[in-house]
């Protein structure tokens, strides 16, 4: 008799109160696909438990692994000893792999209540159970089919009505339809409104795409959200302008330097302290032999204002201050003067407040992080970004035989496609380098520039709206696009359409506009002929990084790689040789660089290469690629997109510390000087080298993604005063040494900054 996993069988025991189960797992059907390197080897492990899933476990087993394959076929029986009254099923199906831990791919949690018990036809019906996810950031899809019976047991007598007419009916007790209902009805969701259609990106990410508005989003909607007006989404629209038309180049950029001394508050009606000798009657006392800060320096003194306040004199330099010199740090360490009326102490706990004396109150916020008078002027970039800028406009010189401007007349209900017909059509790509003069269908109004920029806010909504499949987001986020490889499945004239969308970057380039689109790094690395490396794969990818990275820096012989891939589009899964003969050839420690190589070229080069030709080719039309290769990829970004109003205040207020700092730690303060006495096109670039894109999400910093989800802004201690910053675009981590000295830490971010590939400053 085959093997019987689960309880004990007991001597003496009454009848019913356990019985053999035995369950039938026949195959899975569209499984989710995680393994980059190929189709899924899944397997299923099913656990028999009582009460808590990871401390009430009684028995498990497992089927076996069936190699690359997203609808697996097992046929395998088990049978259990179980207690229906209390014991619980549990099926995860995990997908082998020998890289890293093994993938989860969903779960079937099946009470025993309800089971029935074998008929003469039990096994030839199955049930197909839903696989559902972990947590909410569980990617899972597809079911598993299966059969479950109790085996007949002549000690009990059969009362359960026979039910073979209801064999495709899952049976649920009252408890589990309850918690189902509790849970938001996970397996029977509400159907979507009319219009509205679900599908599943390449990343596995459910998204819902609305018809009538074309447009797409990530959650689920409503027939309620959706029956009236969604002042929601044009809310949002019109939160988007507004950042949009914000943008500018960074020549017409006003730094710190440039605003007014009215721009900073005034502190000439602050309070001072008392100055030597205005008060005969003070008595100066020395601080107590006890006193935990120690003797002070040499030249001070200390004495009671006649409000009872604490000042010190300096007869050094015949100065009064409201700050214990003790608490200050060494001159070179200083942040700078408090502003006048301000005392600095160290609270019981350690933590260091602030005393304002002008209008008696404390506060944990270091003032001269307010204040960017005591930030400093703005650091003159070292790689000069506006001089380049200003050089390649000049470069950019108008046609002289061509018009005085170039006239567009399009409606907005249906401005792509009218945007396309006109631009496209035009043969001589000259002519779209003059003066651009947009008008809208019905509206009259003169374009002196501000109707053009609306027009290239409103086409790239449209143009890299996932929705029309030229484009779709990236794996780690959803406001960071790529060029869909399946582009030409989803529209036959997609290659004119991305020599639509180069000349419309084009025009905006030449014209001084910007888009409202940010792409993936190595997008911008192929604009200009860079080579992609592995590094930059982590910001786009994750799983493709660690598993290649694995590879790198391990022997793949056991792993039984080939030079092939396969990948899976619209539900079918196709096998891709990387190299003629590809499938043949097994990846060993000698050629592993090689494959390394070929995969990210496959991976961001070869798959969308005629479209990237196609795209380049409308761009080079009107910006010539010799000029734009003066521009690194980081300020390719900024010359398509541009630069925005980096609100340093809410950067600061979702920001997450690691490894021993915190908000009042003397690092971080200083790191957030140094922030703001950045320009905005440095800020700009520290925050690509850490996330990877100049961007902020229209919400602010607080939704910043990383590669697992939403993931904040993090600073974590790490290395010695000799390092470097390094980053972790993956998860949005800056490791900052604990550097010694403020001006350190900014000449050391700086250089890490400005010289990120010359060692490696992002991994």
């Amino acid at each position: 008799m085959a093997t019987v996993h689960g309880l004990p069988e007991m001597q003496g025991e009454a009848p019913g109160i356990t019985r053999i189960l035995k369950v039938r797992v026949l195959e899975g059907v569209s499984l989710a696909k995680k393994d980059i390197f190929g189709a899924s080897d899944p397997y299923v492990k099913i656990r028999l438990f009582r009460g808590d899933r990871d401390t009430g476990e009684i028995a498990t087993v497992q089927t076996k692994t069936i190699k690359k394959s997203l609808n697996p076929k097992w046929h395998e029986d088990f049978l259990f000893r179980v207690n229906p009254r209390d014991n619980t099923l549990l099926l995860e199906v995990f997908d082998e792999n020998r890289v890293t831990r093994d993938d989860f791919l969903g779960l079937v949690e099946i009470p025993l209540g309800n089971i029935p018990v074998e008929r003469e036809n039990t096994w030839d019906h199955h049930k197909d159970y839903i696989l559902r996810p972990r947590s909410t950031r569980s990617r899972v899809r597809g079911f598993l089919r299966m059969t479950l019976a109790y085996l007949q047991d002549e000690r009990i007598p059969d009362t359960e009505p026979r039910r073979e007419e209801e064999a495709d009916w899952e049976m649920v007790d009252a408890a589990e339809n309850a918690e189902r209902d509790a849970n938001g009805g996970h397996d029977q969701p509400p159907p979507l409104p009319v219009g509205w259609e679900e599908r599943t990106d390449a990343n596995g990410r459910v998204y819902f795409v609305d018809h009538t508005t074309r447009r797409t989003q990530w959650t689920r909607p409503t027939g309620a959200a959706t029956s009236l007006p969604q002042p929601s989404s044009s809310t949002q629209i019109s939160q988007a302008r507004t950042q949009f038309l914000a943008r500018r180049h960074i020549s017409v950029d006003d730094s710190l330097e440039g605003r007014g001394a009215s721009d900073s508050p005034s502190h000439s009606s602050t309070q001072q302290p008392p100055q030597p000798g205005q008060d005969a009657s003070q008595q100066p006392f020395v601080p107590a032999q006890d006193d935990p800060l120690g003797p002070l320096p040499p030249g001070w003194q200390m004495q009671r204002a006649p409000n009872s306040k604490i000042f010190f004199i300096d007869h050094n330099t015949r100065k009064t201050a409201w700050q214990d010199p003790r608490r200050q740090r060494q001159r070179f360490d200083d942040l700078g003067p408090l502003p006048a009326g301000w005392e600095q102490r160290v609270h019981q706990d350690g933590r260091v407040f602030f005393i304002d004396h002008n209008t008696h109150s404390t506060q944990w916020e270091d003032p001269r992080l307010q204040d960017q008078a005591f930030a400093g002027p703005a650091v003159p970039y070292s790689r000069d970004y506006k001089r380049k800028y200003d050089y390649f406009k000049w470069r950019l010189k108008k046609p002289s035989n061509i018009p005085n401007r170039f006239e567009l007349k399009v409606s907005r209900n249906s401005l792509l496609e009218d945007s396309y017909r006109a631009i496209i059509s035009v043969k001589n790509a000259d002519l779209l380098k003059a003066r651009l003069w947009i008008e809208f269908t019905g509206e009259t109004g003169l374009d002196y520039g501000g109707v053009a920029r609306e027009w290239f806010f409103l086409l790239s909504r449209e143009m890299f709206n996932p929705y029309y499949g030229l484009f779709e987001y990236s794996a780690t986020d959803n406001y960071t696009l790529q060029i869909n490889p399946d582009s030409g499945i989803c529209n036959e004239d997609h290659l004119s359409y991305f020599k639509f969308i180069g000349r419309v970057a084009g025009m905006a380039v030449f014209h001084g506009k910007l888009l409202d689109a940010f792409f993936i790094r190595p997008f911008y690395k192929m604009m200009i002929n860079k080579p992609i490396t592995l590094a930059d794969m982590e910001s786009v990818d994750s799983e493709y990084f660690n598993s290649l990275n694995w590879i790198k820096e391990n022997d793949p012989a056991d792993l039984d790689l080939t030079f092939a891939v396969d990948e899976e589009s619209f539900g079918q899964t196709k096998t891709t040789e990387l190299k003629p003969g590809g499938s043949n050839i097994p990846v060993t420690n000698a050629n592993k660089a090689e494959y390394i190589h070929i995969v990210i070229q496959w991976r961001f080069v070869n798959r969308i290469k005629r479209q990237m030709e196609a795209f380049m080719e409308g761009l080079t039309e009107l910006v010539p690629l010799d000029m734009l290769k003066i521009f690194d990829e980081n300020e390719v970004e900024l010359l398509l997109s541009g630069l925005g109003d980096i609100n340093v205040n809410d950067w600061k207020s979702n920001t997450a510390y690691r490894g021993g700092y915190h908000a009042n730690h003397i690092v971080v303060q200083w790191f957030w000087k140094a922030l703001l006495s950045f320009d905005t096109e440095m800020r700009a670039r520290l925050l690509q080298f850490v996330t990877g894109t100049s961007r902020v999400p229209m919400n602010g910093f607080a939704h910043l993604y990383g590669s697992n989800g939403p993931q904040l802004f993090t600073i974590e201690k790490w290395g010695s005063v000799d390092a470097f910053p390094r980053a972790h675009t993956c998860f949005n981590r800056l490791d900052l040494p604990p550097y010694d000295s403020y001006y350190t830490l900014k000449e050391k971010l700086r250089t890490a900054v400005d010289n990120t590939q010359g060692f490696e400053g992002v991994d």
